[in-house]
This record gives C-alpha cells, sequence and structure tokens, in this order.
C-alpha cells in the first residue's frame, strides 16, 4: 500500500493518522495536530499495515530509512520510536499501543481498532507546485518585443528573494529541529548508588521513586557489568519500561540497548 495519496487511519475512534502529511489529529479536536518525522511516521504505517504481527527492528529501518537504514544507530532507532509513543500518548491514545516484543520486535495488537478512511476534507493532504504554463511568445516574437524596448519583468523580485529565503530558513528549523529536544533521558535522574555495578537512572517526573527501588531490589538479575538501566513507571500506575544500554544515553552518541515493557508489572 502506498505512504502517500488520499488515505488515512481512524485509530479507535479518537485520532486520524494521515500518512500523506505524516499528521496525527485528534477526531473531536481537529487543532490538536501533531506533525511526526518522517521516519516515524512511516514506522507507524508499516505497524498499521502488519496489525496482529510482529514487525522486526530491521524491518523498520529498511522501512523507515530507506537505503540509509545500515547507518542508522539503535539509539536514534529508538529515539524515533519513543518519539512516536509520546506523540500518541499526548493525543490520548493507550502507551500499549505499540508493543515491544523483547528480542522480535514491535506489535500493534489486534484488539485495537483501525479503519481505512479517505482524508478529510478539514486534514490537507501535501500540495504539488503548479508549474507555469510555457509562453505563447516564440523565439523571434520575443525578439522583436525586446528590440522595441519592451522593458523585461525581472524574474523575482528583491522581496521574493528574501522571502523565500526566509520560508527555507524555517522548514529547515522545522524538519531538523535542534539535536537538544530529541535527547528524552537528558533530564532522567541518577539513582542513588545501589550493591550493584549498574547504573540506573529515574524518570524525573515521577511523585516518588518507590516502584523504581522496588523493581531494582526484586530483579537483580538484569544488571550486569558496564550496564546503564533506565526506568520508566509511576507510583499510581502499573506501566513500567526498562531500556538496558551499554553505555549512557547520550545525543546520537552510538549505542546498544534492550528495551522490555510490562504493561502490568505488579512491585
Amino acid at each position: 500500500m502506498s505512504e502517500t495519496g488520499n488515505v488515512s487511519y481512524l485509530i479507535e475512534n479518537k485520532i486520524i493518522f494521515t500518512p500523506g502529511t505524516q499528521c496525527l489529529t485528534r477526531v473531536d479536536h481537529p487543532e490538536q495536530q501533531i506533525k511526526l518525522k518522517h521516519s516515524a511516521s512511516l514506522c507507524l504505517l508499516l505497524l498499521i499495515q502488519h496489525r496482529g504481527k510482529v514487525v522486526s527492528q530491521n524491518e523498520l529501518l529498511e522501512f523507515g530509512w530507506g537505503s540509509n537504514h545500515r547507518q542508522v544507530s539503535f539509539n536514534a532507532f529508538y529515539q524515533s520510536i519513543l518519539s512516536l509513543r509520546k506523540s500518541l500518548l499526548q493525543l490520548e491514545l493507550e502507551q500499549t499501543f505499540i508493543t515491544t516484543i523483547p528480542r522480535k520486535g514491535l506489535i500493534i495488537n489486534e484488539e485495537f481498532e483501525i479503519l481505512e478512511i479517505a482524508t478529510p476534507e478539514s486534514v490537507p493532504l501535501a500540495i504539488d507546485i503548479p508549474v507555469a504554463p510555457e509562453s505563447d511568445l516564440t523565439p523571434e516574437a520575443g525578439i522583436e518585443a525586446l528590440l522595441a524596448g519592451t522593458p523585461r519583468k525581472p524574474r523575482v523580485t528583491t522581496t521574493e528573494t528574501i522571502m523565500m529565503v526566509l520560508t527555507l530558513i524555517i522548514c529547515v528549523l522545522i524538519v531538523f529541529p535542534w539535536k537538544s529536544g530529541d535527547d528524552y533521558f537528558s533530564g532522567y535522574i541518577a539513582a542513588p548508588q545501589v550493591s550493584t555495578d549498574c547504573q540506573y537512572y529515574f524518570n524525573n517526573d515521577a511523585s516518588n521513586f518507590s516502584r523504581h527501588t522496588a523493581f531494582i531490589d526484586k530483579n537483580p538479575a538484569l544488571c550486569q557489568a558496564n550496564k546503564f538501566i533506565y526506568i520508566t513507571t509511576y507510583p499510581e500506575s502499573k506501566k513500567l519500561s526498562v531500556l538496558l544500554c551499554r553505555s549512557p544515553m547520550k545525543g546520537e552518541q552510538e549505542n546498544a540497548c534492550q528495551s522490555v515493557y510490562y504493561p502490568r508489572y505488579d512491585s
């Protein structure tokens, strides 16, 4: 199925995903719209097309990054999926919509309702720039007009040039946001020293870290030498996710990580 065109997907009767514009839109609040990164949009499209089946990391990389997928680091891939999950969560879709199957890949379970629909008019598609029609003047007529002293209008005025430069700058800032905005783990808090060789990090927006520490005490086997473990959970929720990395998560730095998600972890 093509990734563009007049096709959208209605997810859980809450969100409209339009691959042609790479946008997520709330059904009841159309003004709430999130523009996905190109790679994240393609990964979501592939997962939807294979709903109920596990899609491997290699399949997602090849589909989302094309011929450059072999140069994509795991850190860049994970942050793209994390960005996608945060966007869906921001539009109030369940966090379990995209589930990680350890050592296999990602899956959208069949329990979630996804319908293929025509793109609503309120969700505009990408607009093609029309090609200007050719002039009706023949070369001979153009020369005669020039010899007759007909003034020639400049193709691009100074004002138009300035506007094009400003538009280009804005587009670059939108398409290539600052790297600091993609470092999702910069706000994680280093846990107090524990009796293991690992360094633990907790999400700083939790009201307390009782579930984090209880998870560490209950799962000592997760820790190995030179491991950095990022734990995300909240006292009032049973959901818990763990990211085990060879080195700290820092921007686009090369890394090797494994993610584990517990939708109903009971500490």
